[in-house]
């Protein structure tokens, strides 16, 4: 086994474990990808398809605590699909360079609202 797909197959271990405790698998995964190597948009992609697996465990894996929340299941799905329809559009169409530019400071964003996520709550 290389170096490379061990540090992936670590990180991907890393990923799950980060995803079931805190929902936020891609602040390990999407750095992990980059540093094999991947440019930063084929990175992206190949993180969200893995992350897709990620999403239809933890339905699953919560249908006792979802029961009888249809309908804001439905909005929070409508709002999903159009946030991520217009991420994928952005993402097609603009520059791989505004990319790579903004990308670092959404994973930091998102790491400050994991660690900030108690306060947040309140």
């Amino acid at each position: 086994m290389s170096a490379e797909l061990a540090w992936l197959l670590l990180a991907g271990i890393g990923a799950g474990l980060t995803g079931s405790v805190a929902g936020l698998a891609s602040l390990v995964s999407y750095p992990s990808l980059l540093a094999a190597g991947l440019p930063p948009v084929v990175a992206n992609v190949t993180n969200t398809v893995a992350m897709f697996g990620v999403t239809g465990g933890t339905v699953a894996g919560s249908r006792r605590e979802l029961r009888g929340q249809g309908r804001r299941i439905a909005w929070l799905a409508l709002a999903s699909f159009l946030g991520g329809a217009v991420g994928a559009a952005l993402l097609l169409t603009t520059p791989a360079e505004a990319f790579e530019t903004v990308v670092p400071w959404l994973v930091g964003g998102g790491a400050v609202l994991l660690l900030l996520r108690d306060r947040i709550r309140s």
